[in-house]
């Protein structure tokens, strides 16, 4: 199955898009309630793993 499927279906991007917002805003709200090192750090990646979800339609579209 291809990504292309889902990344240039409109509605089902912005689905996805969508909840990709949610959970990075539940990983900065964790991380700013936090003292932990090591929950902070995984909040980092955790962010860092969403953006990266966020950045797939760009990617799949520019190996054309």
């Amino acid at each position: 199955m291809s990504l292309k499927i889902l990344v240039n279906n409109l509605e089902a991007w912005n689905a996805f898009e969508k909840e990709l917002d949610e959970r990075i805003q539940n990983s900065y709200r964790m991380f700013s309630q936090t003292e932990e090192a090591n929950v902070m750090y995984r909040m980092q990646g955790q962010v860092h793993a969403l953006n990266a979800l966020k950045q797939l339609r760009l990617k799949v579209n520019a190996n054309e």
